[in-house]
């Protein structure tokens, strides 16, 4: 028979869901980032290289399409 400390310690260990996804959707950068999501690495690559983003050589496909996503909701912040 288990301990329900044990199933304590089990429910701690799980990490919380990522609540960064719900608020970029609230932000408006869903649509944008499904956009790039469509895209290849390469063309990611190359529009992170126009908009001078530092460390995208060692990006993964996922971490330049959060870079893009950042970068263009800063360029129309500035517009604004």
């Amino acid at each position: 028979m288990r301990r329900p400390e044990a199933k304590k310690k089990t429910a701690a260990k799980k990490a919380p869901p990522k609540a960064a996804r719900a608020s970029a959707t609230s932000r408006g950068q869903g649509r944008g980032k499904s956009k790039l999501r469509q895209l290849s690495k390469t063309e990611l690559y190359r529009r992170a290289t126009e908009q001078d983003i530092a460390g995208r050589s060692k990006m993964s496909r996922d971490e330049l399409i959060d870079a893009l996503a950042r970068a263009g909701h800063r360029r129309n912040k500035s517009a604004a």
